[in-house]
């Protein structure tokens, strides 16, 4: 292999030429329009690509043994390959969002791709027996990561060609695309190879020519050098548009200073205004400052992710020095669940959007507490820079007082609604505002059919003068016990026990509620139990007066029987003695006098 090549192979050579001359270019731009940040990625990105080409070059030079020189060219291929499709899509990143700083995202998606390259040497090492499988496996990564780095770039260019009409965009993104469409086919046949190897577990048969050559002879490999010609003859157009900007920007500039230099006078009011504006901003700064370090509120001024400025309110809010917070992370304080939605509505207002200006998040304070904050803010600048101006109110004690409130309503919603007493709620006007549903159960009406009417006219139509009296009653008396007949929808009266209690805002009578319970059954069996009380009273008073008859007659008898008996003895006893007689005689009286009483 290393003696003789397929013919198309010194294709490369000049792919890698192309390469070189695309990243030369793209290093000029970015010496020229340093501004532009884009010119710098691409620059590093198609930079990696020319050394990834060469590395490639060189590794097929070598021979297909796993020599120590063979492992060195196939780790910078690996990494500068996967590295390419970093330095691209952060090339993207920068053009759509110039202002954003991308060092993070740099060094974490650098550990990344340095972590892939890593796992497709480990597994290409795994698998060098069958060469053919082993490039696939080493080479899948780099192409899903250059479809989806090409793919955002194509995204980005074609929204430069919609908002600014730029052609070179529109070349350049679609360029991207068919280059992004080319990295999709080598995906396509890489996953094909792997899934013929690993699919019967036997051992691809290798080709008589390496793979490598084998690819490098493809359609798409001199489709690549077309895609890499025509994003070097976009980035070309791109330099042309940003001069001829360039030099507009120049004439206007040229124009402007033609103009204050032939109307000087008019220059040195203008600066006279101007020292005047910075004085008038000047009082106007220690004004601002006054007025927030005295303000109840937490007032602060975040710039990127840290805080230039603090009010004395919100170091006390937070428990953090005046120190500590501007050498802190300010995202720190925000409590995770509001942290993503905080970050998102701060980046839109940097770029200019019109996110909601008012919200409410929570705090981690020093001492570990959550607090709610009442935040509103605005995009200004600050030392040239763009920052927000926020300013927040302390209501945690609002929220416990919500949460407190809340848990009570839900107390009571359960309560009304599962209570077996009929409630009903009215208006100033005796209206109705809601009904449970015992209420539409006890009177078959439901709270549609009531809601707004007047709850007298419906249930108490038979008697509406003594309706209007309870109403009355509940409105200036403030509560009422009372029973009362009402009428059900079908036309059937219940007998009801209401207690009414009228409530106020404040000092406005806004209506009254109802609670109705009925009690038919419960009169029907008072009812009953009279009824019944009242036959048992008769009944006692009968047979009352039957006992008293019969002692009457009987004890009648008896004592008539003894007073006769005792009168007898009496005579008897004159003859025979006179104290004997004595007590006899009382016996007597005694036994006349029981006689009377019994017969009266």
């Amino acid at each position: 292999m290393n003696s003789s090549f397929h013919p198309s192979f010194q294709s490369v050579h000049v792919q890698l030429l192309i390469t070189i001359f695309l990243a030369v270019l793209l290093w000029a731009l970015y010496q020229r329009l340093r501004k532009v940040e884009f010119f710098h990625w691409w620059a590093w990105a198609w930079t990696c690509s020319a050394i990834f080409l060469a590395a490639a070059i060189e590794s097929v030079k070598v021979g297909p043994d796993w020599t120590p020189l063979k492992i060195s060219l196939l780790v910078v291929v690996l990494v500068f390959g996967m590295m390419q499709s970093l330095l691209l899509a952060l090339g993207g990143l920068s053009w759509s969002i110039p202002e954003r700083s991308l060092k993070k995202i740099f060094r974490a998606g650098l550990w990344l791709t340095l972590a892939l390259s890593a796992a497709a040497f480990w597994v290409g090492f795994h698998l060098r027996l069958n060469r053919d499988v082993s490039f696939a496996a080493r080479n899948l990564p780099r192409t899903l990561t250059m479809m989806a780095a090409l793919g955002y770039c194509c995204v980005v260019f074609f929204g430069q060609w919609r908002r600014k009409k730029s052609w070179a965009a529109l070349m350049s993104g679609a360029f991207c695309l068919l280059y992004a469409i080319n990295q999709v086919s080598y995906t396509i046949d890489f996953v094909g190879i792997l899934r013929k190897y690993y699919g019967n577990g036997t051992e691809v048969t290798p080709n008589p020519i390496d793979y490598v050559q084998v690819l490098l002879g493809s359609p798409l490999f001199f489709l690549d050098l077309v895609h890499i010609c025509g994003i070097c003859l976009g980035m070309i157009l791109l330099l042309v548009e940003q001069s001829q900007s360039t030099e507009r920007n120049l004439e206007v500039s040229e124009r402007r200073r033609l103009g204050l230099a032939v109307n000087n006078v008019e220059l040195q009011q203008e600066i006279d205004e101007r020292h005047r504006v910075e004085h008038a901003l000047r009082e106007s700064e220690a004004k601002f400052r006054l007025v927030a370090e005295t303000a109840p509120c937490a007032i602060w001024i975040l710039q990127g992710e840290k805080l230039v400025y603090v009010n004395k309110y919100a170091e006390n809010l937070s428990g953090y020095s005046r120190e500590e917070l501007l050498s802190m992370n300010a995202w720190e304080l925000v409590d995770p669940q509001f942290r993503t939605m905080g970050e998102q509505r701060y980046n839109a207002r940097l770029r200019g959007e019109n996110p909601e200006p008012r919200y409410q998040f929570r705090i981690r304070t020093k001492a570990g507490e959550l607090r709610w904050l009442d935040f509103s803010g605005a995009r200004t600048n600050f030392e040239g820079k763009p920052a927000i101006l926020a300013t927040a109110f302390d209501i945690s004690a609002i929220k416990r007082a919500e949460q407190q409130l809340l848990e009570r309503t839900m107390y009571l919603d359960a309560l009304i609604a599962n209570s077996p007493l009929g409630i009903v709620t009215k208006d100033e006007q005796n209206r109705v505002v809601f009904c449970n549903p015992a209420f539409e159960r006890m009177f078959n009406y439901s709270q549609n059919e009531l809601q707004g009417k007047d709850i007298d006219s419906i249930l108490a139509p038979h008697d509406q003068e003594e309706a209007n009296r309870i109403t009355y009653a509940i409105r200036e008396g403030g509560i009422i016990h009372a029973t009362a007949q009402r009428r059900r929808k079908d036309g059937t009266l219940l007998d009801v026990e209401l207690h009414g209690i009228r409530f106020f805002s404040g000092e406005t009578f806004v209506g009254a509620f109802a609670i109705y319970q009925d009690i038919t059954e419960r009169r029907r069996s008072e009812e009953k139990l009279q009824t019944l009380r009242n036959r048992l009273t008769r009944t006692q008073e009968e047979e009352r007066s039957r006992i008293a008859r019969d002692l009457h007659d009987d004890i009648g008898q008896r004592l008539a029987l003894l007073s006769i008996d005792l009168e007898q003895m009496k005579l008897a006893s004159q003859r025979d003695g006179s104290a004997f007689a004595r007590e006899l005689e009382a016996l007597v009286r005694t036994a006349s006098e029981i006689t009377s009483d019994v017969h009266n």
